[in-house]
């Protein structure tokens, strides 16, 4: 006789679905949070432009996962090739763990005499693409 079952049944505690994606809309010019609502694929940009501007571990409301770690790569004294790589990566991570994303690609950094633009395609789980163009990093490399 074994002292453990084959076969453990484990009751499902939790179920897992997929939450709205609606949310309040953020008003960038005026800096602040309007009463009117944005859903779907304008959530999801709000989302990566709000995550983009966020620095990781900056505000305590937000999981350890929420945010972006531009900061610490941008001042770390990196070559062109290797800022460009590391940049890719810190924005991939802070993007991919939102479960409407699935991918992110398609990285093109552009400088100019005050600014690091990066440009960059952000694939969705339900197979809509999302160009981001031209998102400052810095004002002044």
């Amino acid at each position: 006789m074994a002292l453990t079952p084959d076969e453990i049944e484990v009751p499902e505690l939790f179920e897992s679905e997929d939450m709205p994606s609606r949310t309040y809309m953020i008003d960038w010019v005026a800096g602040r949070i309007r009463s009117s609502k944005v859903d779907n694929r304008e959530a999801l940009i709000q989302f990566v432009y709000k995550t983009l501007f966020d620095g990781r571990f900056e505000k305590i409301i937000y999981t350890d996962a929420y945010g972006n770690e531009i900061k610490s790569v941008l001042g770390a004294g990196y070559s062109n090739d290797a800022l460009e790589t590391e940049l890719t990566r810190v924005i991939r991570e802070a993007l991919i763990y939102d479960e409407r994303i699935s991918g992110v690609d398609d990285f093109v950094f552009t400088r100019s005499e005050s600014d690091l633009l990066v440009s960059f395609r952000v694939l969705t789980a339900e197979g809509e693409d999302t160009e981001i163009s031209d998102f400052a990093l810095t004002g002044g490399i």
